[in-house]
């Protein structure tokens, strides 16, 4: 009993909860933990040797640097370890309300010397990652085959491995696609491959995905209606789409910047594609605005039919 109530004082703290997230994901040192929590060293530190001295995490040397990593079930006191199995389990689902998840990305892309710039194409507009958290999560949790046609550096594709059987990310950007790779490799998503080209020119069968995502893709294409029709070739009858979309804005940079070739779509504008491409629309939410950024994102859900709708008669 005294081994659980000490686990459960050192956890009660929504910073050791948050640092136990990150380790997590991968080993991390605490220059990277302090820059990702945006707190001071020193408090990291104590924090830290608090979880080591628990027996919560463990430390190695990497030449004059010291990496953290989060504790196996098995060197974790056998009295802790059903707390701690129940507690990790919550602690790697629960929503990511400081955006810790997107600040990791980058200091790990970083870290990996890759490109800078494919943190900010993928999430800087629209808050990407808040907005897909909230639609993973609401997934069904048994899929087969799932595909994410635009994944960029791979981010959202990894969330859907951890609840799909395969995932196949798709980008026509090799630098993303490095970053993608090496954070599957990091994270250890064996089901998880990517295809570097077009999407219109994907050799993957006729329907044999359950899932196909669209996650501010389509305004990176000349003709938006690809994207569409391509995941309605890939979903079997049945099968679901997931879209984000930046909603209009006069933010002009990102055509330069970005290369977008769109500056986003209405939500009436976009349920008249879906539905044209055959997809039964069973959502479409606009998301409010966060911390008074400049760009608003709509999400979708719908389900393929199987053959394009017949257009609505006009009023």
């Amino acid at each position: 009993m005294k081994e659980m109530a000490s686990l459960l004082r050192i956890v009660a703290d929504e910073t050791r909860l948050r640092l136990l997230r990150l380790l997590a994901e991968t080993p991390l040192n605490v220059t990277e933990l302090t820059t990702t929590l945006g707190l001071a060293q020193s408090g990291i530190s104590k924090q830290v040797g608090t979880l080591k001295k628990a027996g919560l995490v463990r430390e190695r040397r990497e030449g004059v640097k010291i990496f953290y990593r989060l504790s196996e079930e098995s060197e974790v006191p056998a009295e802790s370890r059903p707390i701690w199995t129940l507690l990790m389990e919550r602690v790697r689902t629960a929503e990511d309300t400081h955006h810790d998840l997107i600040r990791l990305t980058e200091i790990l892309e970083k870290r990996d010397g890759v490109a800078p710039g494919l943190h900010e194409q993928l999430l800087a507009p629209g808050e990407s990652w808040h907005a897909w958290s909230r639609m993973i999560m609401g997934m069904l949790p048994t899929m087969e085959r799932a595909v994410d046609l635009g994944c960029g550096s791979g981010i959202l594709a990894a969330e859907l491995a951890r609840v799909c059987g395969e995932v196949v990310g798709v980008d026509i950007n090799g630098e993303a696609l490095a970053a993608a790779r090496a954070h599957a490799e990091r994270v250890g998503l064996s089901n998880l491959r990517f295809v570097h080209g077009e999407m219109s020119a994907l050799s993957l069968d006729d329907s044999c995905c359950d899932i196909a995502v669209l996650s501010q893709t389509l305004h990176h294409l000349p003709d938006p209606m690809t994207g569409l029709e391509v995941a309605a070739r890939l979903l079997k009858p049945g099968g679901r789409l997931i879209l984000m979309e930046l909603l209009p804005h006069d933010e002009a940079w990102v055509t330069e910047k970005l290369g977008h070739l769109h500056l986003g779509f209405s939500a009436i504008d976009l349920e008249s594609m879906m539905e044209k491409a055959g997809f039964r629309i069973t959502s479409l939410e606009t998301l409010p605005p966060l911390r008074g950024e400049r760009f608003r994102a709509v999400q979708g859900c719908a389900v393929w039919e199987g053959t394009p709708l017949e257009p609505k008669p006009s009023m």
